[in-house]
């Protein structure tokens, strides 16, 4: 599924890690870091997981979607530290789409 982002929006990004082809096992996960633009997000805490899906699911606000640039794409980025300790950039960063906003205010 191809996912854009209107600057904005508030929404959840659900984001699939993966090493060596398969699925990361949460189990093997002491931290990640999302960054996608300016905005940086850690799991835990901000960032939760959905054992369910698979997946990552990263809350992005108003003001995060906002400070997001005009047109064009945002990467989005991920780094991981391993329970033993290690830490490991996801490797081909992912480009979000960006779509303009007439409005630059948050409801």
């Amino acid at each position: 599924m191809r996912i854009a982002i209107k600057r904005g929006d508030a929404l959840i990004l659900p984001v699939v890690i993966r090493a060596h082809g398969q699925r990361l096992s949460i189990e093997d996960v002491e931290t990640a870091e999302f960054c996608l633009g300016d905005v940086r997000k850690l799991y835990p805490g901000e960032v939760t997981y959905e054992e369910s899906e698979g997946c990552f699911r990263l809350p992005l606000t108003q003001e995060d979607t906002l400070s997001l640039p005009e047109g064009g794409c945002a990467v989005l980025d991920v780094r991981v530290k391993f329970s033993g300790g290690a830490v490991a950039g996801a490797q081909g960063m992912a480009a979000v789409p960006v779509e303009n906003a007439l409005s630059g205010e948050v409801l």
